[in-house]
């Protein structure tokens, strides 16, 4: 990382007790820290970091810092007290990129999409640049800075995708990343049980464009609030993507192997073959968001060619049984289930739903599981195997061939004997039902 234990405390405008030495990564698990490393202390629902501050220093840690309503009083190692360490590790990744050069830095959001935008944009642009991007699902006050401390000085375009369950998570978060472009893919119901309600969900998702640094915004044409987010960047510069024509960055079907891709006087095809589980908008997305960071059209065909698919994501596996598996297990919330609904209705096979309940839709909840039932018979499902809350509503609506069961090994049961080497399985739930076990067994 090539700091000093000074360079946080200044950081931090704190100063430091012990020794100044060189620290080699910034930790937040103490059974992750190893010789050299600073060990930063975050409270937590579940565990909290402060009381695991001896098993970092015997793990090898040079630093700690911890918040100064706690007392540490072993000597063996340097300590930086501040007011809160979720704040203290925000502002030393921002301090942190710019000690590095303050790379050309890309934020995501949307209510879906963002991993898989994410993951495309850092398969294109790593063909030319080195980059930093999003570490798993790390998108929020604490996952953003720790992928941030991952880039080097080496990084010339940082990838994050920024995620929110209230109003202020996002202005916060590019306060840290400081980005340069910014692209919101959608919006629609998730988190409602803290966001309350729709606006406060837009508000939420349009302060990705608050960040002063940013001069360059992606809108897709076709969205029904393009306009609100159009007048909102009046001052930047606003490129469009579209579907269906009159946008900087078109996206059509050109073949069943190609699509064409229409941009500022260009015109290039890239092969379906290793995106062809994405959706179209989120590849438009993608080719945009990438070629206004310096991407050439050979580096998006290349990218896109070598993308490898995102686990949990709509994620093609053939099973045991040779059925075709798509497994889109890591969330869900209702335009993300008829997303995933209408593309998996396109494939030419027996089709088997494994549906599981989507949390967080508040009063919600009801109407949105009675809408999926219905789409799902609606779209010539043969097949729903469902867990939840649900389950009279599921069998009285989707009627013959649905199978329910609050006994996961059951239903994996009966999904095996009813799947064979002609049927395609869609795996959905939101992350708590905690289908990707569903997924595994199937493997």
């Amino acid at each position: 990382m090539n700091l000093k234990i000074s360079d946080v405390a200044n950081y931090l405008s704190s100063t430091y007790t012990g020794d100044d030495t060189s620290i080699n990564n910034i930790v937040i698990d103490s059974r992750d820290v190893t010789d050299g490393d600073l060990f930063l202390a975050l409270p937590g629902q579940t565990y909290n970091g402060h009381d695991f501050i001896t098993n970092a220093i015997d793990n090898g840690a040079k630093c700690i810092v911890y918040n100064k309503s706690h007392v540490i009083n072993d000597r063996r190692v340097t300590t930086i007290s501040v007011d809160d360490t979720i704040l203290a590790l925000g502002i030393i990744a921002r301090k942190y990129k710019n000690k590095i050069g303050s790379p050309h830095t890309i934020a995501i959001t949307g209510t879906n999409g963002k991993t898989t935008v994410t993951q495309l944009c850092e398969s294109i642009l790593k063909t030319s640049f080195e980059t930093s991007t999003t570490i798993g699902n790390y998108n929020n006050q604490i996952g953003l800075p720790l992928s941030i401390l991952n880039a080097s000085k080496e990084t010339k375009k940082c990838i994050y995708e920024h995620g929110a369950s209230k109003l202020g998570d996002i202005k916060y978060l590019t306060s840290i990343s400081e980005p340069n472009l910014t692209a919101l893919l959608n919006v629609s119901e998730a988190h409602m049980e803290s966001f309350i309600n729709m606006d406060n969900l837009i508000k939420t998702k349009e302060e990705i464009f608050s960040h002063s640094n940013t001069t360059t915004v992606i809108l897709n044409l076709d969205d029904k609030y393009y306009q609100q987010w159009k007048n909102i960047n009046i001052n930047k510069n606003v490129v469009t993507i579209s579907l269906h024509g009159n946008a900087d960055y078109v996206l059509r079907r050109y073949s069943d192997y190609t699509y064409e891709v229409s941009t500022y006087g260009n015109t290039f095809e890239v092969d379906k073959k290793a995106i062809q589980n994405v959706l179209p908008i989120n590849i438009l997305f993608s080719i945009a968001i990438s070629m206004e960071s310096g991407a050439s059209i050979s580096d998006v065909i290349e990218g896109l060619g070598a993308f490898a698919g995102v686990k949990g994501r709509f994620y093609r596996f053939i099973a045991k049984n040779k059925s075709i598996v798509f497994d889109d297990s890591y969330n869900a919330n209702p335009e993300s289930m008829k997303a995933a609904l209408n593309q998996f209705s396109q494939i030419d096979r027996e089709k088997l739903f494994v549906m599981g309940d989507m949390g967080e839709l508040g009063d919600k909840s009801y109407e949105s599981h009675l809408m999926i039932f219905k789409l799902s018979k609606e779209l010539g499902i043969k097949y729903l195997f469902y867990m939840g809350k649900y389950m009279k509503d599921a069998k009285s609506i989707f009627g013959k061939n649905c199978y329910t069961s609050n006994d996961m090994n059951k239903l994996i049961e009966y999904i095996k004997n009813t799947s064979n080497s002609q049927s395609a399985i869609l795996i959905k739930a939101s992350r708590f039902m905690n289908f990707d076990i569903i997924a595994q067994e199937l493997k």
